[in-house]
């Protein structure tokens, strides 16, 4: 420790007076330096300091060695007998890193984006380096210069920056393949164009386009052309040569001309043939030698047989190519004159009553040639064809074996005539009808339908006497009849038997009892007798007065008896209806007479019975009867009846005024009898009507409808119809027939029918419209779907 201490003093008693502080102790005194300063040079720095004691009998100590750290360090002193002393030691870091940086660096490129590039730096710093990086790391740089900056920095924040420049370029050629020599022939002496296939090339990696002079497809001349080939990658460029060899060689035979492109024809009258010339004279053309000589075998001029003779023309050039053609000279033996026609028709005048024609046949002509003889002739059109109407030409003809055609024509006229009358079906059958009032019946029945064969279905048939009308009790005769364009009348009859078969209607007195006027009884002079009869009452719907009859007699003995009344009418039908009389014994002198039963009469009929049909139903309204508690409505149908009163079957029994018989067949004509009933039971002889429900097919416009726009009829259609006719009337007059095949059509404001042209103007038309099947030359028609009208407002 001494030994250090004096070292110590040693070095600052060396150092400057004014680097010495002293400091008086009690006894001892310690000597320190002033605080001391230095540049750091690492992380410890040596620093040199000394202290003494005064006296130097005594040792001194201090609490630092000689390393410091980097900053300010105080350093205390001491020594026995003497006071503390201290001084400070900075050490400082001023100085920046050394970096040490690659110089500029140039790198050929490896690719067509550049090169990869290493480069290496360091940096060194007295106390150390915190940090060292460059702006672009080692690796891929692209082509051309780029700076590169590093930077190295310490701990004390101080920092060196040095840069430099890296640089990428191609310096290297593209790779071109090398091509050998190219031969070609040709047969053109001036040349030709020679193709051949390019060289490649490659540059890093990539392909190059080559650039070929003269280039691929040229025009190369006879002998060696030679031929540059650069690639150039945009820094270097290579080169290839090699040569095009082209040889002219000729395998081409001369092209010939001038041949006829058909047979040669030549008539002749001489059976040896005739001389020929061709139509042109052949040449030929040698792509080297040009024109070159043609020779034909047998030659133009020479005499041709008769028939057909090939001719071959052939042309050879100097290098021994040949081209031959040929064609065939045709001499035909001449035949000028035609056959003779005999027996040809004249002209044929005939009729038919089918629009689509009729067959008409006639005799074949004959044909003589002068070298054929015979020849056959045909017709155009033949016979056995159908012929339209009006009038056709007939054109027949002969043709010889040497073509001579010879012709002949007559007419056929073919007139539409209409001698057939209109067909009606649907006629109704024979029936018998009940009456409903003595005036007889009013019968209603279907219309039949009317068809032409050349008309078609015809809307206006009539009949007479026509349904709807009044039938008088007897039989009658219905003749319906139907007109077509041409004045035939087609008609059919049927029968109507109005009868009366339904019997009277009959009230009776209820049970009566009457004094007897004798000791056994009472004769039918009694007036009670006689008010007891008088009492019953019978009606007729036909006959006005129906008589009664019962089974009294002359004389009613005393006791009760059951009495049959019978009403009859005119038509010998009867209906009979009991009651109860009781004839008591003679009652003593001046006993009054039982009273007199009151006449049984009857309610009253229903009055404006009213009849309304649809599709399927009928409805009945009349007028409330006075006295009447109920009304009962039978129902019949044709000639068969049930047997409730003979009115038919009991539908209805109530006391309502109206009625509705639903669930009826549409076209069946059905009876109705309405009766009026009081609370006695007595019934009124009833009402009858007839009516027939009809299902309307046709469904716009309704009857009757007032247009201002022009209407779209529509019907039902009919699941079996292949089309149907709708005819148009205006008054009695048609003016339109059309034949749609849906169910529906558009009227227009004008059209033509029959060569005339109408207009739908103001006024009222009836349409009417019937289905038809299979084809319209079938003419088969079903019944009438319906008509009705309607009226144009402007």
């Amino acid at each position: 420790m001494r030994l250090a201490i004096a070292f110590v003093v040693a070095l600052v008693l060396a150092a400057p007076a004014s680097a010495m502080r002293w400091l008086d102790g009690a006894g001892h005194s310690i000597n320190v330096p002033a605080d001391i300063g230095v540049e750091a040079t690492g992380a410890l720095t040596d620093v040199a300091y000394s202290v003494t004691v005064t006296p130097a009998d005594e040792g001194v100590s201090c609490d630092a060695g000689s390393q410091f750290p980097v900053g300010t360090t105080q350093v205390h002193c001491t020594a026995a007998d003497a006071d503390p002393q201290s001084f400070n030691v900075t050490v400082a870091d001023n100085t920046p890193p050394d970096l040490v940086a690659p110089g500029d660096l140039t790198a050929e490129a490896t690719s067509t984006s550049g090169a990869d590039v290493s480069y290496g730096v360091s940096a060194s710093d007295a106390v150390g380096v915190t940090s060292l990086g460059c702006d672009h790391d080692p690796g891929h740089f692209d082509f051309g210069a780029t700076t590169v900056t590093c930077t190295a920095q310490d701990a004390a924040g101080h920092s060196t920056q040095k840069s430099f420049t890296v640089t990428v370029h191609d310096t290297t050629p593209p790779a071109i393949s090398g091509h050998g020599a190219v031969n070609a022939t040709t047969e053109l002496p001036a040349g030709d164009a020679v193709n051949y296939d390019s060289p490649t090339a490659t540059d890093l990696g990539q392909s190059v386009s080559v650039a070929c002079m003269p280039a691929s497809g040229s025009h190369f001349a006879l002998g060696a052309t030679t031929v540059t080939c650069t690639a150039d990658d945009g820094h270097n460029n290579s080169q290839t040569t090699f040569n095009v060899n082209l040889t002219l060689v000729d395998t081409t035979a001369p092209v010939l001309s001038g041949i006829p492109s058909s047979d040669v024809p030549q008539d002749t009258e001489d059976p040896a043939g005739a001389h020929v010339s061709f139509p042109t004279s052949p040449s030929a053309m040698d792509n080297v030698d040009g024109l070159t000589p043609v020779g034909c075998t047998p030659s133009s001029g020479v005499l041709f047989s008769v028939g057909t003779t090939h001719v071959t023309c052939t042309a050879t050039d100097q290098h021994h190519n040949s081209a031959s053609a040929g064609f065939d000279v045709v001499v035909t033996l001449v035949d000028h004159t035609k056959p003779v026609l005999s027996g040809v028709p004249g002209a044929i005048n005939d009729t038919t009553e089918s629009p689509s024609g009729k067959t008409v046949n006639f005799a074949l002509p004959t044909a003589n040639d002068n070298l054929d003889g015979a020849v056959s002739v045909s017709c155009d059109p033949a016979s056995g064809s159908t012929f339209p109407l009006g009038t056709t030409p007939v054109t027949c003809s002969a043709t010889d074996t040497h073509g001579n055609k010879q012709e002949a024509s007559f007419s056929v006229t073919l007139t539409l005539i209409d001698v057939t009358a209109p067909a009606l079906t649907g006629v109704s059958s024979d029936r018998f009808v009940e009456a409903n009032g003595p005036a007889g019946s009013i019968v209603t029945f279907g219309t039949p339908t009317a068809t032409d064969n050349l008309d078609g279905p015809l809307a206006l048939v009539g009949c007479s006497p026509a349904s709807g009308t009044l039938f008088s009790l007897g039989p009658h005769v219905v003749t319906c009849s139907a007109t077509d364009a041409h004045s035939n009348v087609g008609s059919a009859s049927f029968h109507i038997n109005v009868v009366d078969r339904t019997p009277p209607t009959i009230a009776v007195p209820g049970p009566t009892s009457v004094y007897a006027t004798t000791p056994t009884g009472i004769p039918e002079s009694a007036p009670a007798f006689q008010g007891f009869r008088a009492a019953a009452f019978a009606s007729d719907i036909v006959d006005p007065s129906p008589y009664i009859t019962d089974n009294l007699g002359s004389f009613a003995e005393l006791g009760p008896h059951t009495v049959n009344f019978i009403a009859h009418d005119a038509s010998g039908n009867a209906q009979g209806k009991s009651t109860q009389l009781t004839v008591l014994p003679m009652p003593p002198a001046g006993t009054p007479p039982l009273p007199v039963p009151a006449p049984a009469k009857p309610p009253a009929n229903v009055s404006k019975l009213q009849v309304f049909t649809g599709s399927g139903f009928v409805r009945l309204v009349w007028n409330t009867v006075s006295g009447a508690v109920q009304y009962l409505v039978y129902r019949s149908q044709g000639s068969a009846r049930g047997l409730a009163d003979g009115h038919g079957d009991l539908m209805y029994k109530g006391t309502a005024t109206t009625y509705t018989d639903r669930g009826l067949k549409n076209g069946v004509e059905y009876r109705y009898v309405v009766v009026s009933e009081d609370s006695a039971g007595n019934q009124s002889a009833g009402v009858a009507a007839a009516a027939m429900p009809r299902l309307n097919l046709l469904r716009s416009p309704k009857d009757g409808a007032r247009l201002k726009t022009l209407p779209k009829l529509v019907w039902t259609r009919n699941a079996e119809a292949s089309y149907y006719n709708v005819q148009l009337y205006r008054g009695q007059q048609k003016i339109l027939s059309s034949w749609p095949v849906a169910a529906t059509m558009k009227l227009k404001r004008t059209w033509k029918y029959e060569g005339k042209r109408f207009t739908l103007t103001k006024g009222v038309y009836r349409w009417y419209v019937w289905p038809g099947f299979g084809g319209r030359a079938a003419v088969d028609y079903g019944e009438l779907l319906g008509s009705s009208s309607f009226s144009m407002t402007r």
